[in-house]
């Protein structure tokens, strides 16, 4: 399992929905199309850090 920049390998949803300003719904609704891994512990859901950066890297910036 690889890490991100900062070393870190698991993001909570919280985290997300945070930094990337989406609602919870979109988050869960990206989880659900598996473009997120999740691995549940306890009640938490995390979401892998390479999963997450994947996805990032998916998205193609607008045009100018």
């Amino acid at each position: 399992m690889t890490t991100d920049s900062k070393g870190r390998r698991f993001y909570r949803r919280e985290e997300i929905w945070r930094e990337t300003g989406l609602s919870r719904a979109t988050v869960d609704r990206l989880i659900a199309a598996e473009k997120f891994v999740k691995i549940k512990v306890g009640r938490n859901t995390l979401i892998t850090a390479e999963s997450y950066q994947r996805w990032i890297d998916s998205l193609k910036p607008e045009a100018a």
